[in-house]
């Protein structure tokens, strides 16, 4: 119960804004059913590693902008362009990935950009479909797969352990 204590902290910070006034029988409920969801609703333990390396996390931080600048801008001239929207695909990316955080966190990144929406998250074949914008040609189906790809190993380099680094990179040979 002791390792609850931040949700429990959390939880009850939510329905104090949720009410949006702290009064004694608001924080005491919201406590109270703090408690109630972490006991009746208890999390699993996420055998989830990461560390943290400062300049791929930079790097993943910029591409992640430039990508979500570049795709606002493709975007909105889908909208107003003359010639209609443009054909639309479900995409099923492998991801070379084992780690369900890695995965979650590029799946997360690549769904944020406009242009593509995330339709299932497979963790047990590392998979993830995507509804994307822009599918008109094979060359573009295969351009999306790969900044996908490439989105994964940015992700990996921040934020992955040692052993799930270097076997992603040896699997894309950098």
């Amino acid at each position: 119960m002791s390792g609850s204590l931040p949700m429990i902290i959390g939880l009850t910070i939510v329905w104090i804004l949720l009410w949006g006034a702290v009064t004694p029988t608001i924080v005491v409920g919201g406590i109270l059913a703090a408690v109630f969801v972490v006991v009746v609703f208890p999390f699993p333990k996420a055998p989830w590693t990461w560390v943290l390396r400062p300049w791929p996390t930079f790097v993943l931080a910029a591409r992640f902008f430039w990508d979500l600048i570049r795709a606002s801008v493709e975007v909105s001239w889908f909208a107003i362009r003359p010639s209609g929207p443009p054909a639309s695909a479900v995409l099923r990316v492998g991801l070379r990935t084992r780690s369900e955080l890695i995965m979650t966190i590029t799946s997360e990144l690549v769904c944020l950009v406009p242009g593509s929406l995330l339709v299932e998250l497979v963790p047990e074949d590392s998979a993830i479909y995507l509804h994307v914008l822009d599918a008109e040609t094979p060359e573009r189906i295969e351009q999306f797969r790969q900044s996908v790809l490439d989105q994964e190993e940015r992700v990996v380099k921040a934020f992955a352990p040692r052993e799930e680094r270097d076997a992603v990179c040896a699997q894309v040979g950098s």
